[in-house]
């Protein structure tokens, strides 16, 4: 049985602020949960996957009770592990099943971050140490080291399995070309908890005719941390995109959108990219992002036909609060003049998925971890941070300013029961940020 539990408030794109998917055009299907249920099928022929995601906790909850498994994976990123304590709890209170946690939310923090962890009934914590087949010995017992990235056959069966009909409907199918990144930003898990890989491109080929003859899917996003990481491979991938004429789109980074990718990405049906900006001013970014070059590419891929979808980090570590400010105004003035549609913009404050020494964690939920401040260095830090949260929602989101100010006082009136605002852990080792990437899944260094 693998489990996908509840995202909190950061469902679809951006931070919505939502407690359901409504629109599951707006909501990625995680890859973590195709190549997890793959990876068991070559196993065993009996699992199933629940998505938490959608449909009611209880029904869902009774459908993982019903099938009566032997074992329970719960893959969990950590906006979700609310959710995923919840399920632990009863999980164990009603079943006989061993219990397994996984994915990003353990392998970044098991190791420098262990509270973080503490779900309060017995489980086991599978670290996928860069190599996304890692979890297989500890929940099977055995483990077949011929399985590989780049030849391994994803099998997409579980998605008619797991959603209805209305569902998968308007489902955005998304399908990974490569893993890792080749940047090494200090807060992006991609280069930390994933090893460098390429698919074959001609096993692509084969999900992509699956989903359009088998789930009726019109369109698919390539869920690649970075596309374009290795220009050759990504020729490739375009080739079958064009072969098999089907719409897609993508993420990479800035540099990458040079002419001749982008007369190519037209040329194959490609619609929109992601592009991982960030913040313009901050050292904690290891890829080049220049505003000129920005505006630029994003009026070259307009005129294509491709939208350019930015994202966006205020108050990460290295900038002072004038500066995040400006950027935000910087964001709000490509809105007005139709550079960039608010609907196709990733606006959040900064969230330490990946342990630093430099953080200080309050103690509050994992569902406002991408949505309100979780980390300061005091308390005037802090209400800056809550400020700048303040002004994404009435500068680049107005629309869902309501919705936002019903979240902040969720959280404020949190806080304010608490007998204090810090989280209580083990300090994290001081590690140099370019030696992150080798340790942080390994267990060589611990809390």
């Amino acid at each position: 049985m693998i489990v996908f539990p509840h995202v909190g408030y950061c469902t679809g794109w951006r931070p919505h602020l939502a407690t359901a998917v409504k629109n599951g055009s707006t909501y990625h299907i995680a890859q973590a949960l195709t190549y997890l249920y793959s990876i068991a099928r070559h196993y065993t022929d009996d699992v199933i996957v629940v998505d938490f995601n959608f449909g009611e906790h209880d029904d869902n909850l009774a459908r993982v009770l019903d099938y009566r498994p032997d074992a329970v994976l719960i893959s969990s990123t950590v906006n979700s592990y609310d959710s995923t304590k919840q399920i632990a709890a009863e999980v164990d209170a009603n079943s006989g099943a061993r219990l397994f946690i996984g994915g990003p939310a353990v392998s970044s923090n098991h190791f420098l971050r262990p509270e973080l962890l503490e779900v309060g009934v017995p489980c086991e914590f599978v670290v996928t140490n860069k190599n996304i087949f890692d979890w297989v010995g500890k929940v099977f017992g055995n483990e077949d080291k011929s399985l590989q990235f780049r030849t391994f056959v994803p099998d997409n069966r579980w998605l008619s399995e797991t959603y209805p009909a209305e569902v998968r409907e308007k489902l955005r199918y998304t399908v990974i070309t490569s893993i890792g990144c080749t940047y090494k930003c200090h807060f992006c898990l991609n280069p930390m908890v994933y090893k460098i890989n390429y698919k074959d491109p001609e096993i692509l080929r084969g999900e992509l005719e699956f989903l359009a003859a088998e789930l009726g899917a019109g369109s698919v996003s390539v869920a690649d941390p970075f596309f374009f990481m290795r220009q050759a491979h990504s020729n490739e991938i375009m080739d079958v995109f064009a072969d098999l004429g089907m719409p897609w789109s993508q993420q990479t980074c800035l540099v990458t959108l040079t002419d001749e990718n982008l007369d190519r990405m037209a040329e194959t049906r490609c619609t929109s990219v992601l592009v991982g900006i960030e913040n313009f001013s901050s050292g904690e970014i290891n890829k080049p992002v220049e505003v000129s070059q920005f505006e630029d590419r994003v009026l070259r891929a307009k005129s294509l036909g491709i939208a350019v979808k930015p994202s966006f980090i205020s108050g990460l570590l290295d900038i002072d609060y004038e500066t995040d400010v400006a950027q935000i105004e910087y964001i709000e003035s490509i809105i007005a003049r139709d550079l960039v549609g608010n609907h196709q913009i990733q606006s959040n404050i900064y969230s330490p998925y990946i342990p630093d020494a430099r953080d200080r964690l309050l103690d509050v939920p994992f569902r406002f971890w991408g949505v309100m401040p979780v980390t300061a260095a005091d308390e005037d830090h802090w209400r800056r941070n809550l400020a700048l949260c303040d002004l994404i929602y009435d500068r680049v989101f107005p629309e869902t300013r309501e919705r936002y100010q019903e979240v902040r006082a969720e959280y404020l009136d949190y806080l304010a029961g608490r007998e204090t605002m810090w989280l209580k852990h083990r300090p994290v080792p001081q590690v140099p940020l370019d030696k992150r990437v080798f340790v942080l899944t390994s267990g060589t260094v611990r809390a």
